[in-house]
């Protein structure tokens, strides 16, 4: 093996140890509520483990706690690419949603895990916003846009 070949080969073993490193659930108590939220850090952001509850997307922009805000679609999709990295972890974020839709296959609706809102408003439909979905069984986030007087499940990032 050529001796340039060897080094690249090292240096992404390096990498993908370096990206593999255990991430650890810890607890937040939101000082207004006392309520204790499961949360777990990526390179640059703290997120909820778990919903805060449902809301249309105007109280949804208001509802995380204090330093907290609606994650938009940028912050979405850098969470993907980190929950690419740690399968274990995408399955405890998956599993801490409050809205699921089942599947109706007839229909060509596949069982998702969750449905989150985006601060990201829509350009697509007037008075919509960006929401972000997991279904079950899959790695990957997809996102649709609903008007913002539905209901959906609000995730908290703290940057």
């Amino acid at each position: 093996m050529k001796p340039s070949l060897f080094a690249l080969l090292v240096l992404c073993a390096v990498a993908f140890a370096q990206n593999k490193q255990n991430v650890t659930v810890k607890s937040f108590t939101d000082t207004k509520t006392g309520k204790k939220h499961k949360i777990f850090s990526t390179e640059d952001r703290t997120w909820f483990m778990q919903d805060l509850g449902n809301y249309a997307w105007d109280a949804a922009m208001k509802a995380c706690p204090t330093d907290w805000r609606l994650p938009n679609n940028e912050d979405w999709k850098r969470l993907e690419g980190f929950l690419a990295m740690h399968p274990e972890l995408r399955e405890e974020f998956r599993k801490g949603a409050k809205i699921k839709e089942k599947a109706i296959p007839e229909d060509g609706i596949k069982p998702s895990s969750g449905y989150w809102w985006s601060a990201t408003e829509s350009e697509e439909i007037p008075g919509g916003a960006y929401f972000h979905f997991m279904y079950d069984g899959f790695n990957d986030f997809y996102d649709g846009y609903d008007p913002k007087d539905a209901q959906r499940a609000v995730r908290c990032v703290k940057d």
